[in-house]
């Protein structure tokens, strides 16, 4: 009888663990943003974050959202950038060489154009273009760490200025 409780108490052990891993894998996760290009809503030395990865699975992400995303220019890593527009949104950018010139991008279906906070030190949409929807890993729900800072992110920045409305 000893040997059947033992196997009960392994096989809730493991069903935890695999729950644990479940959630870790597909419903959430713990992610360290560390970097200028959110400043100054995230801090550039790091700010532990918690992402919510289930919701862009069941919902589009709206503009404003932080979001987690693959690195479309390196695979290997992964971007903390909020979101500025959306599938057929128009975006105006400022040309680099003549400010006072706007270039109009609009954003193709399946996509999103994401920015950093921090314009003048952020690599964003702006260099690389709008990222397929499907590179969003998750959105950033809370900041965990630093403790001084606990709590929601705002969902909604200065950065939304640089976009136009679309044309219907």
């Amino acid at each position: 009888m000893n040997k059947v409780l033992e196997g009960v108490k392994v096989a809730g052990a493991l069903a935890r663990f695999g729950s644990l891993v479940f959630c870790v894998l597909q419903v959430g996760d713990v992610v360290l943003c560390v970097g200028p290009s959110m400043l100054p809503t995230l801090n550039e030395h790091g700010d532990v974050v918690l992402l919510d990865k289930l919701s862009p699975r069941f919902r589009k992400l709206e503009n404003g959202e932080v979001v987690i995303a693959m690195s479309p220019t390196n695979f290997r890593q992964t971007v903390c950038k909020r979101i500025i527009a959306s599938e057929g949104e128009t975006v105006g950018l400022k040309h680099r060489y003549n400010p006072s010139k706007i270039e109009l991008k609009k954003v193709p279906k399946g996509h999103v154009w994401l920015e950093g906070d921090n314009k003048h030190d952020s690599h964003d949409s702006r260099y690389y273009g709008p990222v397929p929807y499907a590179m969003i890993q998750g959105r950033v729900l809370f900041r965990l760490w630093p403790l001084t800072q606990l709590g929601r992110l705002d969902t909604v920045a200065t950065s939304l200025a640089a976009t136009v409305p679309s044309e219907h």
